[in-house]
């Protein structure tokens, strides 16, 4: 009999602004990647062997914590498109990142360089503040 590999997984999944508010506290100790998705297509599964890579990094252990919500309880706290609406939501995974309770930095879709590269910057910044 084959056993079964346990799943691990990465990310956090809130269903409400209430389970997010800790996250966003001006002295939550780690950065925070949310990934706001569209209850339509609903978050990317394929997004968390990304994530899980990140977080086997050794350097990267403890540096954040990676949220799942639906993207009308961030709505009021993420960017806003040129028209003052916010970003649109779609089938794509979008990532806010925030440090300390603030808005950061924003990754459009799948892109592990990017997210990698965001998230050092954002740690940088999360250090710098913590000082």
């Amino acid at each position: 009999m084959a056993s079964k590999k346990k799943k691990i997984q990465v990310t956090i999944e809130l269903k409400s602004r209430e389970e997010l508010e800790p996250y966003l506290a001006p002295n939550y100790p780690k950065v925070v990647v949310i990934d706001g998705f569209h209850p339509f297509w609903g978050r990317c599964d394929a997004a968390e062997v990304m994530l899980k890579k990140f977080q086997e990094e050794p350097a990267n252990a403890n540096k954040v914590d990676w949220i799942s919500i639906p993207y009308e309880f961030i709505s009021d706290i993420v960017p806003k498109d040129e028209k003052g609406q916010p970003k649109k939501f779609g089938s794509k995974p979008k990532y806010f990142i925030f440090v300390k309770g603030q808005f950061f930095s924003f990754v459009n879709g799948i892109d592990y360089p990017k997210l990698r590269d965001e998230i050092n910057q954002s740690y940088a910044k999360f250090e710098e503040v913590s000082i």
